[in-house]
């Protein structure tokens, strides 16, 4: 039967997790398919977007000391009048820059149109860019007949020329640029590479880092290569800026531009060429020639940022999603919640500082969608089976006979969750005073009582059995410690543990598998009595705890104390005995007496026939009364009052007045003055008294004296009843208080008795919480002492 529940049990929880297996896979599967579309789709590209910009945001340096721009402020539109300016005022600019022999000067002013009213401007121009012969000039794209063209600088101007192109995304942010763009045939590089490659060798633009997974054609025929992602050194005004303004009027310092890249554009407001950046600030946007710096700066430290590349983003994104749905299956809902916050923390921190510190870009939000959708989605579902199981199960308890049946007037009606956990509340409220019930009737078993499992591992001892085997129990209420063995009890309480031992093994071999196959259910094998360390006799027994399915659900064990009904069975005994001999024998001498009567040739005279009988009836009847009042004595409830001492003491010797007179024995009595309150059984005490002071006189000789004192003590009150007879060896005193126990039956002229005087004595003082003690020696007299409680 253990086998079959065993196996009904794996199959009900193998068949519990694959199912829950098989949920958190669909679960798993679905959201990494939601979170694959989510990438594949771009549907949270403006959510990475945001994550950019913050990690753009948050990587600052230093801007090149080698970039300048020459600013057309609102200063310097004041100052010379309104834009566009006469391009001798361009002429004029560049000649003072050139002046200081700059690197470069990038002039981003669009001069795709000669001044028709001022032609000798465009002269004077062309002079002066001649003149400088390191400047560089921006092309136009617009639209035109047939398409997109591309409006060069005024011919004859013979500069470097760049596309000054900037890509403005979705949200209208401008975050990069591409190096080179154009017709097929026509393609330019950006002005900033334009800018950066001037007087020096040929560097094909594709050399610098960049991203090719942008590249792009429009139906148009415009290409787009080579994506430069700008990692803005800082918010607008980070580069050096000096005003047209200051550079006419000369006050700028002597070489001021000597070795540098000069960059003369617009960032007056109105002009228009202003594009929000991802370190814009309160909605100020940065002037397109700033771009350009930035872009410069990039491309002369080759630190564009890049795309992760799409191995690694996978694993980036996938990753954590996986790791999120394992803690939800693996751990608890609170470490798997924290598990997932780590993990939405990780990975948006991944994100930014991949920016900050590698120039490598990763859209995080597949993946933070993913984890965040794991853990609530996952928790529903668990709560669903949570509350389907609660369900199930309550609905199997509240119809389960007994304890646990819930009444029909309390039971919770609805299946949402607070009902539910009311419900459950009630339940684990009965369940706990069910507990309660079943440990206080352990606690109340008066034998030492375990419970252990099928290998011997003791799981619940009640008190007794804890003062029984101490340190073996020791540390059973220790949850973290291993749980005692019942062998290592069975040792410390039996000296000779070896039947005790051989006991355990067919206990549960009886209820192991190999007991539980059988045909008919398993007997538990009868106890076995051994003996303790104290000699006191101990019955060990053992019977199996069923579960509500028949199965062993555990073993208990008892150790009882049998010393009572060993003592019992030796009283039966000695009743017996007493009954068989020492009642028997006086009927039996009175019957061969009427029989020996009954023969004329040998028939006693009448009185000494009368004489006989009568010494037999009332040897008969002294047996009865001492084996009564021994009976009383031993009555399991006795009616104690508070009384005199003294006064039991006077009523004792008071009986025995005329016995003592009659032995020519002086019976003498001392009683202290001080009170002598006691709480005692009047009629049994007084009998014990008697009974000592009978016993003296009887062994006393004539002439002697009988001494019955009374006088406290430190343990209460003492009673002395002290003789001069033949007195007791020490080697009789250890039977003199056992049943039936005569010392001078042999002796010649040795006084009647039933051996049961003394046994009442000691019955009845200890029955009042005192002892007994005796002092004497052969032929010194005997003193008996009474100690009793106050």
């Amino acid at each position: 039967m253990a086998t079959s529940l065993a196996r009904l049990t794996a199959r009900l929880l193998g068949g519990y997790q694959r199912r829950t297996l098989v949920e958190w896979g669909m679960l798993s599967a679905a959201v990494l398919a939601l979170v694959t579309a989510c990438a594949l789709l771009q549907w949270s590209e403006r959510a990475d977007k945001a994550v950019y910009d913050l990690s753009v945001a948050a990587q600052h340096h230093a801007a090149s000391d080698d970039i300048v721009i020459v600013a057309i402020d609102d200063p310097s539109i004041s100052a010379i009048g309104r834009w566009p300016w006469r391009r001798w005022v361009l002429a004029d600019l560049i000649e003072r820059i050139a002046a200081d022999a700059p690197r470069v000067i990038g002039v981003d002013v669009i001069l795709s149109e000669p001044d028709q009213l001022h032609p000798e401007d465009d002269r004077a121009l062309a002079a002066s860019m001649a003149s400088a012969g390191n400047v560089v000039l921006p092309a136009l794209a617009e639209a035109g007949q047939g398409g997109l063209l591309v409006r060069y600088p005024l011919t004859g101007l013979g500069s470097e020329v760049g596309h000054i192109n900037i890509a403005v995304d979705l949200d209208g942010i401008a975050r990069e640029i591409f190096l080179q763009e154009g017709l097929q045939g026509r393609q330019l590089k950006h002005f900033s590479a334009a800018m950066v490659g001037f007087g020096g060798p040929e560097r094909p633009v594709s050399t610098y880092r960049h991203d090719d997974e942008a590249n792009s054609q429009g139906a148009d025929g415009w290409t787009r290569r080579y994506r430069l992602r700008v990692p803005f050194a800082g918010p607008p005004g980070t580069f050096r800026q000096v005003s047209v303004l200051d550079v006419l009027g000369g006050r700028l310092p002597r070489d001021f531009f000597r070795g540098k890249s000069v960059l003369v554009g617009a960032t007056a407001s109105g002009l228009g060429d202003v594009f929000p950046t991802p370190v814009s600030r309160t909605g100020h946007g940065m002037s397109g020639v700033e771009i350009i710096a930035n872009a410069m700066q990039t491309l002369q430290r080759d630190s564009a940022i890049l795309t992760l590349p799409r191995p690694w983003f996978w694993l980036c994104t996938l990753l954590p999603v996986l790791l999120a749905s394992l803690a939800s299956l693996m751990l608890t809902p609170r470490n798997a919640l924290l598990v997932t916050v780590v993990l939405l923390a990780g990975t948006l921190g991944a994100s930014l500082l991949l920016v900050v510190f590698g120039h490598l870009w990763f859209a995080p939000a597949s993946a933070l969608v993913g984890c965040s959708l794991v853990y609530p989605l996952w928790s529903w579902r668990r709560q669903e089976a949570a509350l389907q199981f609660l369900t199930d199960e309550l609905g199997q308890l509240e119809q389960e006979p007994g304890l646990l049946a819930m009444p029909a007037g309390e039971r919770e009606s609805g299946r949402n969750l607070d009902t539910r956990m009311r419900a459950v509340y009630r339940m684990t409220t009965r369940l706990r005073d069910l507990r309660q019930f079943l440990a206080d009737g352990l606690e109340g078993l008066p034998e030492a009582t375990v419970i252990c499992d099928s290998g011997g591992h003791v799981l619940l001892a009640n008190r007794s059995g804890l003062m029984l085997a101490p340190r073996a129990l020791a540390k059973l209420s220790d949850m973290s410690a291993p749980r005692p063995d019942i062998r290592e009890l069975i040792r410390e309480v039996f000296p000779q543990p070896k039947a005790g031992l051989e006991y355990w093994d067919q206990l549960r071999s009886a209820f192991t598998d190999g007991g539980a196959g059988q045909a008919q259910p398993a007997q538990a094998p009868p106890g076995v009595e051994l003996d303790a360390r104290g000699q006191q006799p101990m019955l060990l027994r053992g019977a199996p705890l069923r579960s509500d399915t028949g199965g062993v659900a555990g073993l208990i064990v008892s150790v009882i104390d049998i010393t009572q009904v060993r003592v019992a069975e030796r009283r039966r005994e000695e009743s017996l005995r007493f009954i068989s001999h020492d009642m028997r024998s006086p009927q039996a001498s009175i019957l061969a007496l009427i029989d020996l009567q009954n023969e004329p040739g040998r028939a006693l005279p009448e009185g000494a026939l009368l004489a006989r009988i009568a010494e037999h009836a009332s040897r008969t009847l002294e047996l009865a009364d001492d084996f009564i009042r021994l009976a009383r004595a031993e009555a399991p409830h006795l009616n104690f009052i508070e009384m005199d001492l003294a006064g039991v003491v006077l009523d004792a010797t008071d009986e025995l007045w005329a016995l003592a007179s009659a032995a020519r024995i002086e019976l003498k009595l001392e009683v202290e003055e001080e009170p002598s309150q006691v709480v005692a059984e009047p009629v049994l005490l007084v009998r014990a008294i008697a009974n000592l002071v009978s016993n003296a006189i009887k062994f006393s000789p004539p002439q002697t004296t009988v001494t019955v004192r009374l006088y406290r003590v430190p343990q209460g009150l003492a009673i002395d009843v002290t003789d001069q007879g033949p007195g007791i060896a020490l080697e009789d005193q250890g039977r003199l208080f056992q049943p039936f126990a005569r010392l001078r039956d042999a002796e010649r002229d040795a006084p009647a008795g039933s051996g049961l005087g003394l046994v009442f004595v000691k019955t009845v003082v200890e029955r009042h919480g005192g002892e007994i003690r005796l002092t004497s020696a052969a032929g010194a007299g005997a003193t008996f002492t009474i100690i009793l409680p106050c």
